[in-house]
């Protein structure tokens, strides 16, 4: 397969191999920017899911996406998230007393439920962004579940919450050992790609993409921080 530079969407990396046929799940959509970008690139068709009421009715609606307002998890269930003030809501509880939090209880559905409604067997990306719910939904998902997925591109929060750390590594292990490379391209877990084996990437697109493309990037955000643009002064 001929690589392409990655392509990165919300702090999300994925590899462009994506199409007007190809399906994409969108968990997390917040505002629809991912969605949206995604549609707006490749054509594809998005199935997006947002449990919070006020940020689901914000998405813009278009031919090309399906939203249901719901969370996402480990089980079909109802679930209380905590709608915070200053961050994004999560199922997880306050870090401090002093945080602001409304409690909203919304259904729940596993990968596989959330598929039948959405009436698709493969999905081409998988995004994922549920603020520590990611964690119940890996955890919870079987070799077969996974291996009907050729990307999934996951922000893990775990740079919020520490204790999380250990878990968020063992689901790296799991998904390796369920035929998948992990490609990390943060030091804190907030951009990770696992990439289904089944695409077959040769050994120096692999290297290309955890080491070049990585560092290369990180060399960009840090010449941006130390030679910031000045703005243009004023005519006249």
């Amino acid at each position: 397969m001929r690589l392409k530079k990655p392509d990165y969407v919300c702090q999300h990396t994925f590899l462009p191999i994506l199409g007007q046929d190809s399906v994409v799940f969108d968990f997390g959509a917040n505002h629809g920017e991912f969605s949206h970008a995604i549609i707006s690139r490749y054509g594809a068709r998005v199935y997006a899911a947002e449990p919070v009421p006020e940020l689901f009715r914000s998405i813009k609606r278009h031919p090309n996406l399906s939203l249901l307002n719901v969370a996402i998890g480990g089980e079909n269930t109802t679930l209380r998230i905590n709608v915070f003030a200053d961050r994004c809501a999560s199922m997880l509880e306050k870090i401090n007393d002093d945080e602001a939090a409304e409690a909203v209880d919304i259904e729940c559905l596993t990968l596989a439920n959330f598929k039948a409604r959405a009436g698709v067997q493969h999905i081409d990306l998988l995004k994922v962004d549920i603020e520590g719910a990611e964690l119940w939904l890996f955890e919870n998902l079987s070799e077969e579940e996974l291996r009907c997925v050729n990307q999934i591109t996951v922000e893990f929060h775990d740079f919020v919450y520490k204790e999380l750390h250990s878990r968020v590594e063992a689901i790296k292990r799991k998904l390796m050992a369920s035929g998948f490379w992990v490609m990390p391209f943060s030091r804190d877990n907030t951009d990770v790609l696992f990439v289904n084996k089944g695409l077959r990437l040769s050994i120096l697109q692999r290297l290309w993409l955890r080491v070049a493309v990585k560092y290369w990037r990180g060399c960009g955000r840090l010449l941006k921080r130390q030679f910031k643009v000045l703005p243009r002064p004023q005519a006249g």
